[in-house]
């Protein structure tokens, strides 16, 4: 293992000036002035049945005819979606799917609940998009991919959708957040947009939004899986808020421009980002890995409709890290944000391990996150822990 290590390490300083690398500093890093934190405001713990594990890849709130809040979630393992009271916390019923058939939807991977008439669902075998009604029948099927392609993957997103990537309409438009799946090179950069909208009226679809050349242009080396995924958000004004990994700003995009707007919307404690300066077809596993244990990464971004903020996710970098250091025991801290991204605080909950951060949605009590509980008695609950935002007294930081 050493003389391996080693290796890498000797190839590193041959090879490792042969690439272009994308440096992405932190302007603000230091200079920032918290006046809020999070504290920890409640619990919700949600009883799920034996064919139900907590840490469902996909979750949504909607309300039901009354107005009662109803929390949905993925069952992979059951191709289905499971509706629960969010107030009671008990079950209430599901919408399965076939896997073959006229209704078929081989591998449920995603959804968005416009009314229990219209649920559209992501079909991730076939990248698809399928308009369905509650009792699981396919009423339309809206491809996202080119299928006679060999080389689509060049060309059109893929998706891996979850809470903090979700599906959502605005404009008659729903809006489908993909990624592309490795480093882009310049040629396709151009190109290439993760966006789909569809219409939802005439079931065509656009494709929208490049990646920014300063984050990802000049052959810069971005592999690892997550330094590629975008993280969008609504504005209460329609537009979409991205967060991309390895940006300190937001970009604010439009559906009716192709130009992007810029907002700082970073943490007063990350450090400057960077691409790894190796050629992306031959870099060693271990340099993957050590680079995104190291490097801070910004996540999911969600508005608070009733505090009138934004909560941005940022996983904290391990500076000292190598390629076999668990990437679970990274820090998460939440950064607060007024209406305008003017920032007002930032408050680490813990590690990954402790938080399934990738299930966390906004409601009237707070910003819920999913908990990963020890207990053993807690392993058939879905516990998520409220958090509600304080004001920091004078002279504290």
């Amino acid at each position: 293992m050493k003389s391996r290590i080693y290796l890498i390490i000797f190839s590193m300083a041959f090879f490792s000036c042969t690439h272009s690398t994308i440096v992405i500093k932190n302007k603000m890093k230091g200079q920032l002035v918290a006046t809020h934190y999070l504290v920890p405001a409640g619990e919700k713990k949600i009883l799920l049945d034996e064919e139900t594990a907590p840490q469902s890849p996909y979750m949504q709130m909607i309300a039901d005819s009354t107005g009662a809040r109803i929390l949905t979630l993925l069952n992979p393992y059951k191709n289905a979606i499971y509706y629960y009271d969010y107030e009671k916390e008990i079950f209430l019923g599901k919408t399965g799917y076939d896997k073959e058939g006229p209704n078929g939807i081989m591998r449920l991977a995603g959804y968005y609940i416009k009314n229990m008439d219209s649920i559209y669902v992501y079909n991730r075998q076939m990248i698809e998009v399928a308009l369905t009604d509650s009792a699981g029948r396919v009423k339309h099927r809206i491809p996202l991919i080119d299928n006679s392609r060999q080389d689509w993957t060049l060309f059109f997103a893929q998706y891996i959708l979850n809470t903090v990537i979700p599906i959502f309409d605005t404009q008659g438009k729903l809006i489908v957040t993909g990624f592309y799946h490795s480093s882009i090179s310049s040629e396709r950069i151009d190109l290439f947009r993760f966006t789909a909208s569809v219409d939802m009226k005439t079931n065509e679809v656009e494709f929208m939004f490049p990646y920014p050349k300063e984050l990802y242009g000049s052959d810069s080396n971005w592999e690892g899986g997550m330094s590629t995924l975008v993280y969008p958000a609504l504005s209460p004004t329609g537009e979409i808020i991205l967060s991309f990994p390895v940006s300190h700003n937001l970009y604010i995009a439009s559906l009716n421009s192709t130009m992007y707007k810029t907002v700082y919307g970073g943490s007063n404690t990350a450090s400057t980002i960077q691409s790894i300066d190796w050629d992306p077809e031959t870099t060693p596993t271990e340099v993957i890995l050590a680079n995104d244990a190291q490097q801070d990464m910004y996540t999911g971004i969600r508005y608070d409709t009733w505090r009138k903020v934004y909560y941005r996710i940022i996983l904290q970098g391990m500076p000292n890290a190598n390629y076999d250091t668990d990437r679970n025991k990274k820090r998460i801290a939440v950064i607060i944000m007024d209406e305008q991204f003017n920032y007002m605080g930032e408050t680490v909950i813990g590690e990954c391990k402790q938080w399934n951060w990738k299930n966390c949605f906004v409601t009237s009590e707070g910003l819920n996150i999913e908990y990963i509980s020890e207990d053993d008695q807690d392993e058939n609950y879905m516990i998520f822990k409220i958090f509600k935002i304080e004001k920091m007294l004078k002279n504290t930081q």
